[in-house]
């Protein structure tokens, strides 16, 4: 009976022991399988962080762009509407106007948009008044500049050839 009890509990030893390798297996093999996880979002972790680090830049881009008030511009019906404008600019800066012309447009039906202007004035004076014309409600734009000193008049004075685009009313 002491050989068979022997058996018996050799027996239940193996089956401890197998069972105990079994579950050292299989919990080695759950590790590995967690590692692997572990690693992947790690890695998705730090690939997320880069894209949100450049999300929260291009946030703050997008939100000093969006604080700009570049949408003011509005239209006028015809470049004689926005010479009115462009008239009063050249008259607080003391700046003669030697002739004034409109074209732009060959239809008919179709409204000018370029105004094209023969001015005189000191150099400065010239120069506050471009900065000027670059603050006015409406949206426009220099196509062509020329500045030259005329021998005629006096020497502090230049002559300036500006023809400027402005966007009308459809």
């Amino acid at each position: 009976m002491n050989r068979n009890y022997n058996f018996i509990l050799m027996g239940v030893f193996l089956g401890l022991c197998l069972l105990i390798c079994a579950g050292i297996w299989f919990s080695m093999y759950e590790l590995y399988a967690l590692r692997e996880e572990f690693d992947q979002l790690d890695a998705e972790r730090h690939s997320n962080k880069g894209i949100i680090t450049n999300l929260e830049a291009r946030n703050a881009n997008l939100a000093r762009i969006t604080q700009l008030s570049i949408n003011r511009a509005v239209t006028v019906p015809d470049a004689v509407s926005f010479f009115s404008m462009v008239r009063q600019i050249l008259d607080t800066n003391n700046i003669s106007l030697i002739s004034m012309t409109t074209s732009g447009q060959n239809d008919a039906e179709a409204k000018d948009n370029i105004l094209q202007l023969k001015v005189d004035g000191a150099y400065y004076s010239l120069a506050r008044m471009l900065a000027d014309l670059r603050n006015l409600p409406a949206a426009s734009k220099i196509t062509r500049m020329s500045l030259k000193r005329n021998h005629d008049l006096p020497e502090e004075l230049v002559e300036a050839d500006i023809t400027i685009e402005v966007m009308t009313e459809d």
